[in-house]
């Protein structure tokens, strides 16, 4: 009785605050699992069954993602008793749910009204004949099931990113209408003639079509007024001669409103144009680059996508801040609030059907499926200017002429946007109805131009996607562009205060912790982002200086915490900074204007002219009428040691521009610079490092120093109190490493995942006295190639805790191994100093190896190592013996 009056009482709350055609629902519901009894419990919605404590609890940390408290796939009812006021009767009644997972049934009073299953879009249901004015009992069933192919790690149902979550999150409403209403409405802007075209539809309770007068209005626009006599289906035009153009500098948002009899319709607006011309995107008539980022449904707190609209806006003003103008939705389609908040700040939505799967177009009730979901997302969302991109998927595979069927349906019911049938596609072309194509491979080959998927060459700078672009005739996207893994920062455990929590992440830590090296969690964090996102602005360049490149959707900026813990990011799965790089320096290689130079390599000797072609990639919303570019070579002390200007001139807006040649002899000069290319008057500056290196450098052993290349010639010389170099020493005990991080993570995918050496950089202090003569940062960046592609490391597990290395090799965080390539060591009576590094033979062509070797001599001549090994300790490391 208690219960059925609190029911009673929050009912009646609900009525008396709602406004005249709306009852929020939000609040306490009646809640059962299908297997529990009726009424059995209590639930708040919005919300889902984690964030109410029901289903299975999870009693283990899951592995390879984030960890749920409770778990639960089924039916789940959901109860509420409601009172509808006499002032709605005879008005059209309809239940608003606005993002359930996934597939809902509603009864009123008993009886059903129906099933819903779209994963994107509101469940509608039209309740007109069941409400009358007084009490009623609404049920909802809420089943999360999987039942149709969509892909089980698809991101609309997948435990690695939101969870196959069970509820109803968002507005949860009952609306009032009049029982004459306009629908379907689509506005189409027409930019040429200044005007906005409307379609829909006159719909009535009775079914029959009625007969008025329709008044369509821009209110803040004056002049912006059309009327007509109209029935049934409806088109009207309204000119719009004083509106801005909505593009990704400016939001320009304005409002149309439709009258007809007793029922208005508002419906938000900007007046763009989403083309494309040969491999071009043009906005507007302009040349534009997609700049974006992937959004994989990652909302650690509450495991499904927000629904409020700051929210969104905020991760938009954080990309733009990053120079970002693009936001991909990786096999899903965000809810309202994310479209709203693009609008304003003018992001372009690439939007996906909630689909990966291997069975599309083989699967009927999943292409039935899919042709809906499709439907539904355009009638839902595509007002908005910034839907500009639909895919029907990530990565399908199934059957081609269907794929290709789809998207020729979509296009031709809704041109307002651009269409693509999937998100990378083994066939290595664009479908032949598809306006766009987002892919890693043409069938001319990977657009990693700098090497292989898991391998890269030293080849500087100078290279680009032209040949990929070529291959295809369509504006090509770089699919996933980066994927470099980077140490994880447990600090960000303790933000994990929702329903997801880090688990996984604390068995990382505690593991370092084991390993005697929880001290330098934040150290191989930074090194190791510094190290892989120096590899994505290699990428990222190598796009933009890629003449008529659609553009590129990085993998990603924020981490992703599923599919083997894959934290790929320059930000936090909450969006936070890592402290990694500041938007100021990370705009300066992602952003409208960005400065490039190709050079052949980065690593020079004193005795060479250095040589570049300095360039600028523009998108810019107007050209710049009289670039004045500028470049210096600087040391670490800020000395410029170099520079020069290029003559004046116009560079425009759309386009790769050459400056000229950067020639110069670097004699006289050693050591790390930095190559700084500007444009004064403007934010434009992009900055690389180079390292020059003497012709000559002392590589004969001094006095009181054996060198050895074998772990028993060193062993001999140790016995006899010498001080020993050993390089290029190689044991079964040492791993393979290579110069790249880890691509992805290596708990996640096939074999060739999980062959990757299990290595994310180096870290070292480069005060050391070992590296004196050997410039560099704490993190390996590109001239460290020369000494780590195909090189070995030794691994120190069983030395003391408080042992280091002097240049470590930071391990895959999944094992946190205590890796090194350079140590010392007291051994007996000798002093022990070894790298695996080759630092023998063809030392000439080799000037990094060179250097090295150079240093560690003089180091050697005078160390005194303190950790203490023994004979048998090296042997366990190289493994000899």
């Amino acid at each position: 009785m208690i219960f059925r009056l609190l029911l009673l009482a929050a009912a009646c709350y609900a009525a008396s605050a709602a406004d005249a055609n709306r009852i929020p629902l939000e609040g306490t519901w009646s809640f059962h699992l299908d297997s529990a009894p009726a009424g059995a419990d209590t639930i708040f919605l919005p919300g889902s069954t984690d964030q109410g404590g029901y289903g299975t609890k999870v009693a283990t940390p899951d592995k390879g993602w984030l960890t749920r408290p409770y778990k639960y796939e089924g039916p789940a009812w959901y109860e509420k008793q409601v009172v509808i006021p006499e002032s709605w009767r005879g008005q059209r009644l309809t239940l608003f749910l606005e993002r359930p997972h996934y597939q809902t049934e509603v009864l009123v009073d008993g009886k059903t009204f129906g099933k819903q299953n779209s994963l994107s879009t509101p469940h509608v249901y039209d309740l007109t004949p069941a409400l009358a004015p007084g009490s009623h009992r609404i049920a909802i069933c809420v089943d999360n099931t999987y039942r149709i192919d969509v892909g089980r790690d698809a991101h609309s149902m997948t435990e690695h990113t939101q969870t196959n979550w069970n509820g109803i999150v968002g507005r949860i409403e009952l609306r009032a209408s009049p029982p004459v209403w306009i629908d379907d409405i689509a506005v189409y802007p027409d930019l040429a003639a200044r005007s906005l075209r409307a379609t829909g539809t006159i719909r009535s309770l009775n079914g029959a079509p009625p007969a008025g007068e329709l008044v369509a209005t821009v209110p803040d626009l004056p002049g912006a007024r059309a009327s007509a006599r109209v029935s049934g289906k409806f088109e009207i035009a309204v000119p719009v001669s004083g509106a801005k153009l909505w593009d990704e500098y400016e939001g320009s948002l304005y409002t149309f409103v439709l009258r007809f009899g007793n029922d208005t319709a508002e419906v938000p607006f900007g007046m763009r144009q989403i083309a494309t011309r040969g491999t071009q995107f043009l906005l507007n008539g302009r040349p534009i680059f997609l700049r974006g980022t992937l959004e994989c449904n990652i909302f650690p707190l509450t495991g499904y996508p927000s629904t409020g609209e700051e929210d969104w806006a905020r991760l938009f003003r954080i990309a733009r801040s990053y120079g970002l103008n693009a936001f991909r939705f990786h096999s899903y389609c965000p809810p309202e609030a994310a479209f709203r908040a693009a609008d304003r700040a003018g992001f372009l939505l690439h939007v996906e059907l909630p689909v990966w799967s291997h069975n599309a177009g083989k699967d009927p009730a999943l292409n039935d499926y899919m042709r809906a979901e499709g439907y539904r997302i355009l009638k839902q969302y595509g007002n908005h200017p910034s839907f500009t991109m639909l895919c029907l998927g990530n990565e399908l595979i199934g059957d081609d002429k269907f794929l290709d069927g789809l998207v020729g349906e979509f296009k031709a019911a809704d041109p307002r946007r651009l269409y693509t049938f999937s998100a990378d596609h083994r066939r290595r072309a664009p479908g032949p109805t598809s306006n766009y194509y987002v892919t890693q491979q043409t069938s001319a080959g990977r657009l990693r131009i700098n090497g292989t998927r898991f391998g890269r060459t030293e080849d500087g700078t100078d290279h680009d996607f032209a040949v990929s672009v070529k291959a295809v005739p369509v504006p090509l996207v770089a699919h996933e562009l980066g994927q470099w893994a980077v140490y994880p920062s447990f600090d960000e455990i303790a933000n994990y205060t929702g329903v997801l929590k880090a688990r996984n992440l604390e068995v990382f830590r505690d593991q370092l912790a084991a390993r005697g090296m929880i001290a330098q969690a934040r150290d191989f964090q930074h090194a190791s982002g510094r190290f892989s996102w120096a590899i994505y602005k290699d990428d990222m360049e190598a796009a933009l200086r890629t003449p008529e490149l659609g553009g590129y959707f990085l993998l990603q900026l924020e981490d992703f915490p599923g599919q083997g813990e894959a934290l790929v990011g320059l930000l936090d799965s909450f969006w936070n900074s890592k402290g990694i790089l500041t938007p100021e320096e990370f705009r300066r290689f992602s952003g409208e204007t960005v400065p490039l130079v190709r050079m052949k390599k980065f690593v020079w000797k004193s005795g060479e002219n250095f040589e570049a072609l300095a360039e600028v990639a523009h998108y810019g919303k107007q050209p710049i009428d009289a670039a004045a570019p500028q470049w210096r070579l600087s040391a670490d002390d800020g000395k410029v040691v170099r520079s020069g200007a290029f003559p004046s001139v116009r560079v425009a807006t759309g386009s790769v521009t050459p400056f000229g040649n950067i020639a110069v002899p670097l004699s006289g000069i050693a050591g790390h610079l930095t190559l700084t290319l500007e444009i004064p008057g403007t934010a434009a500056r992009n900055d690389w490092n180079l390292w020059v290196y003497p012709d000559t450098v002392v590589t004969q052993a001094p006095t009181g120093v054996t060198v050895a290349t074998t772990w028993d010639a060193a062993r001999d010389a140790l016995a006899q109190g010498r001080r020993v170099l050993l390089h290029s020493v190689s044991g079964p005990a040492l791993e393979a490493n290579r110069f790249l991080p880890i691509f992805w993570s290596k708990a996640w995918g096939g074999q060739s995942f999980r062959d990757q050496p299990s290595h994310l950089g180096i870290f070292c202090d480069p005060r050391h006295p070992a590296l004196a003569h050997f410039p560099t940062a704490s993190y390996e960046d590109f001239q460290w190639w020369e000494l780590t592609e195909g090189s070995r490391v030794f691994v120190f597990n069983d030395t003391p805790a408080d042992f280091r290395p002097i240049v470590q090799v930071i391990d895959d965080f999944h094992r946190n191994y205590k890796l090194g390539a350079v140590f010392e060591a007291a051994v007996g009576s000798g002093k022990l100093l070894a790298t695996s590094f080759d630092l023998a033979g063809n030392l000439d062509q080799r000037p990094v190896a060179r250097q090295l070797l150079h240093s560690l001599l003089s180091y050697a001549e005078t160390f005194d190592p303190k950790p203490p090994l023994t004979p048998q300790d090296i042997d366990k490391i190289i493994g000899s013996r």
